[in-house]
């Protein structure tokens, strides 16, 4: 059996919709790259924060996107924009605040 890769932790991991529902104008490449960016410190691979960041061709909204979701919490957000993206890697990454009103749903909360 081979042996198992190695990987550091990480607190989050953030991902944006690259659907062609979701995000008909192909807004989220550009999103996901300026992503890298934004996060500075919590990108890097040591540190104990650290935010994974990845794309997806589908969370199965379909509407409303380009989406963004959080995990551990769990927080989806609608309609991110760069203003938008950079707020969500301040704030709620940044200063465990979520953005409540670009917020429509939370893992195991009813909206």
């Amino acid at each position: 059996m081979p042996n198992k890769p190695l990987m550091n932790s990480y607190a989050r991991h953030i991902f944006i919709c690259t659907g062609r529902y979701c995000d008909p104008e192909g807004k989220a490449g550009a999103l996901y790259a300026r992503l890298a960016q934004l996060l500075g410190e919590l990108g890097h691979y040591e540190n104990p924060r650290r935010v994974k960041r990845g794309m997806t061709p589908c969370l199965g909204v379909c509407a409303g996107g380009p989406i963004v979701v959080i995990y551990p919490e769990g927080i989806w957000y609608h309609h991110v924009d760069e203003a938008l993206l950079k707020r969500i890697v301040a704030e709620h990454l940044g200063q465990d605040r979520p953005i409540t009103e670009h917020l429509f749903h939370k893992l195991g909360e009813e909206q």
